[in-house]
């Protein structure tokens, strides 16, 4: 049994704090509320060494056997908070002293590496839930069923997103390992031409976070469904094992998914090139997209197809099952590794 303790003003947004996740370590994980009951010390934002660095080294001091770990889902925040999201074994300086640490994020472990279905859907088991009816009625439609819906739609393109344009938050590793795509995208989504294209978000106009919503997610689906061609479902960060609902959600409101992803993205592994846009050539500048072109024939083809697959996907209970194997089989590699680190 590994004993964990959530710590850290972002304690709720790991892996161990998502039910649906938590339920696969039973009696193999137990979770407890005091450092002296623990082997493990998990944060989960780097940001939280400058608020409660002196803290944290206090723990770590009394109780010599407790280890740490940045257990990290959002490489968003390790491309903008974290000076080095590469390393695996770091040390950090606190105003009480030096403190060590164990970096699991998506560069330095294979948690986040999805066989089938993307971590990110598995945290909560509404997400495929809301998905499942809808590509199966999706999956019912032709190629030229949706060519048709694609010529008219009453929206040409939607952007839900922040609206973002302070340059921290565009960082960029290595070309395109890990880069800041929050910037972009908002030029991306002012660039957009189109009779009518719908940019929605914080920061783009006044009221309330889509999350205060009691179901943001469904809200987002029912909103949308079948009322737009194009969506976009640009990532806040491009790192190549970084996939989140957005794409999934495009296709199964069924709008074309704008979205950014280099060769070796996971994406392709996934979902294969079809029935999206690809934006990768496009990244070292602001594309102007014109969101009244019109879905061709072919690609219409392609959109039927993929729909198709997504449904096979999302009503395969072995392959969901499946999924959540694999995350658990390599949460408990990484946490193990984590507790047998030499002091």
């Amino acid at each position: 049994m590994i004993r964990v303790l959530e710590f850290g003003g972002w304690r709720n947004r790991q892996p161990l704090a998502y039910p649906p996740i938590l339920k696969t370590l039973s009696g193999r994980v137990e979770m407890v509320n005091a450092p002296e009951d623990a082997q493990i010390a998990i944060i989960s934002h780097f940001n939280d060494f400058r608020l409660f660095g002196a803290r944290i080294h206090a723990m770590l001091a009394r109780h010599s056997r407790l280890r740490l770990a940045l257990l990290s889902e959002e490489p968003y925040w390790d491309s903008c908070a974290m000076p080095d999201p590469f390393t695996r074994n770091q040390q950090v300086r606190t105003p009480a002293g030096p403190v060590d640490f164990t970096v699991l994020n998506h560069e330095t472990t294979g948690i986040f590496r999805a066989l089938h279905i993307p971590y990110y859907l598995l945290t909560d088991r509404r997400y495929i839930a809301h998905y499942r009816p809808m590509f199966d009625r999706n999956a019912g439609l032709g190629a030229e069923d949706w060519r048709r819906h694609f010529a008219q739609t009453p929206v040409d393109a939607v952007f839900l997103a922040h609206h973002r344009t302070k340059p921290g938050l565009a960082p960029v590793f290595e070309g395109d390992r890990l880069r800041g795509l929050s910037v972009w995208r908002t030029a991306v989504a002012k660039a957009c031409k189109g009779d009518n294209v719908i940019r929605s978000g914080s920061g783009w106009a006044e009221g309330p976070p889509r999350q205060e919503l009691a179901d943001w997610h469904v809200d987002k689906l029912e909103q949308f469904d079948m009322k737009t061609r194009y969506m976009s479902a640009f990532e806040n960060t491009h790192q190549t094992e970084y996939v989140s609902e957005k794409i999934w959600d495009a296709f199964a409101i069924g709008a074309v998914p704008l979205y950014l992803a280099a060769p070796r993205h996971a994406i392709h592994r996934l979902m294969g090139p079809e029935g999206w846009i690809n934006f990768y050539r496009d990244l070292d500048e602001i594309p102007i997209f014109d969101a009244n072109r019109p879905v061709d024939e072919g690609f219409a083809a392609d959109y039927a197809r993929q729909q198709e697959k997504l449904a096979r996907l999302f009503s395969d209970r072995t392959r969901i099952a499946a999924e959540y194997d694999r995350l658990r089989d390599a949460l408990l590699l990484e946490l193990a590794a984590v507790v047998n680190t030499a002091a």
